[in-house]
């Protein structure tokens, strides 16, 4: 604008106007970078505070007890949990054995998710019992739930890096043997044999792999922690149908030396297991075997027919 008025006033010819307009490019550029860099040392002073405020919260006061590693059964009665003032969990009653596979189905929205949290010691606040072993969840000690607990769901996040770094933080103790073992279990060896093995590179989140290779891959990471609890959170709603397969055939060996949680709305991925617990609003609704339930009629025959349905519609439009 100065150098327009000036032009107009006659105070400089058109090349001058010209010239002055190039040239405050070259003042602006710099400026606007100035700007830039003072909003990201805001930001980045903002995220300071935020981090130095949950670094001075006291410490959760915490169990001082340890998981008995030989005795895991886990028994939950009259479990109630509110989220905001909100009851998803109304007095849920769970008994799951030592060793064996245990799933926990229902519609979205039930409640099964909220179970899982509660037995990782996220979601905290509850009322009612839930005992590992005899002692109560309150009481553990969070090391020692770390170490006896691998929550596995549908969306693992895998780090930037090559599978044996992946690998290693589940188990950093853990030799070449044993990934492969692992990755033998998971049904993904072959595969990375067919790469450049444990040093195959990943991009973030492994996104050089498909859905059902993620998910495999994050199950070998959980076999190599080796815990005597497994909780698998919806572990196979994203992948494939050869990958949801062979999953589900690894959980039930699992299940045979481990104690094993099944979260599921697919109920044909739960029917072969040892007990199957039916959540509807927050309630148990049944339990039993699969055959069991259907007999019995309620929510979890009224899901499975609804399912099969479903399930048959889709194979008559592929054919």
């Amino acid at each position: 604008m100065l150098a327009v008025s000036d032009l107009n006033a006659g105070n400089i010819g058109f090349m001058g106007c010209f010239a002055i307009i190039m040239l405050s490019a070259d003042f602006f550029i710099p400026m606007r970078k100035l700007g830039s860099f003072f909003h990201v040392a805001m930001n980045g002073m903002a995220a300071s505070d935020r981090l130095f405020r949950v670094l001075d919260l006291p410490e959760p006061e915490n169990g001082k007890r340890a998981v008995d590693r030989e005795n895991c059964g886990i028994k939950i009665s009259g479990l109630h949990f509110s989220y905001g003032g909100r009851e998803v969990l109304h007095g849920v009653d769970i008994e799951i054995p030592m060793k064996g596979l245990t799933a926990v189905c229902g519609e979205s929205g039930c409640g099964k998710s909220t179970v899982a949290e509660i037995l990782t010691g996220r979601n905290k606040g509850y009322s009612g019992s839930v005992a590992i072993g005899g002692t109560e969840l309150s009481e553990i000690s969070e090391e020692s739930l770390m170490n006896s607990i691998t929550y596995i769901s549908h969306n693992s996040h895998l780090f930037r890096g090559t599978v044996r770094e992946n690998l290693q933080v589940g188990n950093f103790t853990a030799n070449d043997n044993d990934m492969w073992e692992a990755l033998e279990q998971a049904k993904l060896s072959d595969f990375l044999r067919s790469e450049q093995g444990l040093e195959t590179v990943l991009t973030e989140d492994a996104g050089n792999l498909s859905g059902g290779q993620r998910q495999r891959l994050a199950l070998a990471r959980a076999l190599l922690h080796d815990t005597p609890i497994y909780i698998f959170d919806e572990a196979t709603s994203s992948v494939d149908a050869d990958s949801e397969a062979e999953i589900i055939s690894t959980i039930r060996e699992l299940a045979k030396t481990k104690t094993v949680i099944m979260i599921s709305h697919r109920l044909v991925n739960s029917m072969k297991a040892d007990r199957i617990y039916t959540l509807e609003g927050g309630c148990i609704a049944g339990s039993g075997t699969h055959d069991e339930l259907l007999s019995a009629g309620g929510a979890y025959a009224k899901m499975w027919h609804t399912q099969q349905a479903l399930e048959n519609v889709g194979r008559s439009e592929a054919v």
